[in-house]
């Protein structure tokens, strides 16, 4: 049996369900406006439009619970890892599950 290496490119932006405990759902909209700053609208052409993170812009993402109070820090790393599993659902149904939490 041969094993599958995917890598991640880049994933558009979309509308989901964030499933998320209650302390750190009020960082989402903060966690989707930094997306939406990093995001490149139009990675692939206007064909498949949309604003598209690449694996650095999720780094960067990931940096963002930095920028909080130390009692605030793990509530906002928590709303970024919901966020990021909640947009990349379904991405790699057929290869098993995606962890995005590597190096982390």
């Amino acid at each position: 049996m041969s094993v599958l290496h995917l890598k991640l490119c880049a994933f558009a932006l979309t509308d989901c369900t964030i499933q998320i405990e209650s302390h750190s759902a009020k960082y989402l909209r903060a966690v989707h406006r930094t997306a939406l700053e990093l995001a490149v609208p139009n990675l692939y052409g206007s064909e498949l439009g949309g604003f598209w993170l690449t694996p650095d812009q999720i780094e960067q993402l990931r940096k963002l619970p930095d920028c909080y109070p130390a009692n605030e820090i793990e509530f906002v790393r928590l709303a970024v890892e919901a966020y990021l599993l909640a947009q990349t659902e379904g991405l790699y149904a057929s290869t098993g599950t995606l962890s995005l939490a590597e190096n982390h």
